[in-house]
């Protein structure tokens, strides 16, 4: 796999947006004096998309010349695979990867499905892909940073793994994605008429860990287990405190509804830092995401939990750790208050939602209240 450093990626943005401050428990702002500044600049990238195939295939075939080619010269250039040895940089990623390369020959991989980014000169894509040596196949995924050099996207890191349940290599299973506790609240389409609003509008609110598996990993079972007990029983007391409820908890992914849109943003703001404060010590850091949506709950259940609840999820799912992501619904319901002002906004594709999609990232420095 070939990358920068956390450290480099780190000045890197220190040097293009001197604004910007970053913190485990803080959101990062970005601002111009008083003036807000979107992310417009972050677009879906089909170049690099294209870049990644072209390499993945040149692997698959055998063209060693041309997939050592697209690898930078930099020095911080870094592989890491598989195996617990493979982490080489610079003129080693060169040379040790290209003896494997002669090594395997013609290598079995097709990338299937392929994410990619932009912004100016450094990019990023995320691969799904499938291995398939002999008579197995095996799921792998692969992440790779980019840098525009001399006209031409060089991989500057890539990162290889085969894709295991968690069951296998941590002795258990846990919620691995937002996507799965919606389906939960899907399938057992739990009550919420309590938190209806006159208008017979709920606002639905997702939250979850970020790395949640990574933690585990570090920590194991005996120090993890207490810290998600802690984590959920601040979820649910800021939650009570609020006027909402708890609608459905999966591992560290929590589902909440609330009555009133600004409850529900006043709420998620003293959620972010109640876990900053509960967790202030922790190492690796304990972040949490958190994304709010509005929706009608007159419609009939199965309607209600394939929109407005899907739609929340997918809001989360966009969401920082650390951050707070909004509907444009909700900040138009909130916005003009004197506690909630939100920092840029976001024009996303949501997975399985046509169209492009405004999200706002709320400002965590006004403070929450429970009015």
């Amino acid at each position: 796999m070939v990358g920068w450093t956390a450290r480099t990626c780190s000045l890197l943005l220190r040097e293009r947006f001197p604004y910007l401050r970053l913190g485990a428990c803080a959101s990062a702002r970005l601002r111009t004096g008083s003036r807000l500044v979107t992310l417009s600049r972050v677009e879906p990238s089909e170049e690099i998309r294209r870049v990644i195939e072209r390499f993945t295939r040149a692997t698959a075939e055998g063209d060693h010349e041309s997939a050592l080619a697209r690898l930078s010269e930099h020095a911080g250039t870094l592989i890491i695979g598989n195996d617990p040895d493979e982490w080489w940089h610079g003129e080693e990623a060169h040379a040790v990867w290209r003896h494997q390369l002669e090594e395997l020959g013609a290598f079995p991989v097709v990338a299937y499905e392929v994410e990619a980014w932009e912004e100016g000169t450094v990019g990023w894509a995320s691969v799904k892909e499938t291995i398939a040596p002999s008579d197995s196949s095996l799921d792998a995924r692969a992440t790779y940073v980019l840098h525009l050099e001399r006209g031409e996207w060089r991989i500057v890191q890539v990162h290889w793994s085969i894709a295991k349940p968690n069951v296998e290599f941590l002795g258990r299973d846990l919620t691995t994605s937002l996507g799965e506790l919606e389906r939960v609240v899907k399938r057992e389409q739990p009550d919420v008429s309590a938190t209806l609003a006159p208008d017979g509008t709920v606002t639905i609110v997702f939250t979850d860990i970020v790395d949640s598996t990574v933690l585990l990993a570090r920590l194991g079972d005996h120090a993890w287990l207490p810290l998600l007990r802690r984590h959920n029983e601040v979820v649910r007391e800021v939650t009570a405190a609020h006027g909402g409820t708890v609608v459905e908890t999966q591992g560290d992914g929590s589902m909440l509804a609330f009555s009133s849109a600004r409850r529900a943003v006043a709420c998620a703001k003293s959620i972010q830092l109640e876990v900053c404060n509960a967790f202030a010590n922790q190492t690796p850091p304990v972040r949490v995401r958190i994304g709010v949506h509005t929706g009608d709950a007159l419609h009939e259940a199965d309607q209600f939990f394939g929109t407005t609840v899907h739609y929340a999820a997918r809001v989360a799912g966009n969401a920082l750790g650390g951050e707070i992501l909004v509907s444009s619904v909700v900040r138009d319901l909130v916005a003009g208050g004197l506690d909630v002002t939100f920092l840029e906004e976001r024009e996303v594709q949501l997975k399985g939602i046509e169209g492009l999609h405004r999200l706002f990232a709320v400002d965590l420095a006004s403070s929450p209240t429970v009015g």
